[in-house]
């Protein structure tokens, strides 16, 4: 019984899981430090092992040095395509980061263990609830389907398409910002207004200290207005997830 397997099916595994190491790494939901690091490397393989019948037709006869070459152009373009998803996906925490700013809760910033750093609570309450949303409604599924789509521009082989990636990254860098002040924007112009009230009243009651209870109005109004934004982040999020689709689709090497 002969069980040997072909080197170019090996060589597909090998650089298939090297593309997926690098998306899974940064890409959201996966790049979470709530997944173990060995759950991430068998999801990596467990996507390689799906796509391998559609890489090795078109590999060449492998050699060592295609494999390094080909294995670290690949880390790189996973990496990349891993890369735009998260700064598309990242509008959803700045659009909380702006409403932190604006509503006084910045000034005392909590620590996430999940991520290791200081983030703002509004902004870490936003990205959690889009990461829920994201798995409720299957986004996660059309992620990895904009992955697999993506073998098809971007062949094993082929060149990193840094021209390409750098226009990209700047649509995606743009929306980001766009997607941000439009998930925030009402409850922006609610603490905005809230301020010229508190600037009138300060002019008009010269003797009352608007430092003393202008924070404390602020947050009190922060917390009870913050149902504005939880309708807008469904259909923001279905916009980004398919705006970075269609940048890993559109990505081809020369």
């Amino acid at each position: 019984m002969d069980l040997s397997v072909p080197a170019v099916t090996l060589a597909a595994l090998l650089l298939g899981t090297a593309r997926a190491a690098g998306f899974v790494l940064l890409a959201p939901p996966f790049n979470s430090r709530t997944i173990p690091a060995p759950v991430k490397g068998a999801l990596a393989m467990a996507l390689s092992l799906l796509l391998s019948t559609q890489i090795a037709p078109t590999l060449p006869e492998p050699t060592a040095g295609f494999l390094v070459v080909a294995a670290l152009t690949e880390v790189v373009i996973g990496a990349a395509l891993g890369f735009v998803v998260q700064v598309l996906f990242t509008a959803v925490q700045m659009a909380g980061d702006l409403i932190d700013l604006t509503g006084g809760f910045s000034l005392q910033p909590a620590y996430d263990p999940l991520a290791m750093t200081q983030n703002s609570s509004i902004g870490r309450l936003h990205y959690l609830l889009a990461v829920t949303l994201l798995f409720t409604s299957g986004g996660h599924l059309l992620i990895v389907k904009g992955f697999a789509t993506s073998y098809v521009g971007l062949p094993v082989g082929g060149d990193v398409p840094t021209e390409q990636l750098g226009s990209v990254l700047l649509t995606a860098f743009s929306m980001m910002f766009l997607a941000a002040l439009q998930i925030a924007g009402p409850m922006v112009a609610v603490l905005l207004l809230a301020d010229v009230a508190l600037a009138l009243l300060s002019r008009a009651a010269p003797a009352l200290n608007i430092f003393t209870f202008g924070f404390p109005l602020k947050i009190m109004l922060t917390l009870v207005m913050l149902g504005l934004t939880f309708p807008l982040l469904p259909p923001a999020l279905d916009a980004l997830m398919e705006t970075a689709v269609r940048a890993m689709v559109s990505l081809k090497s020369g």
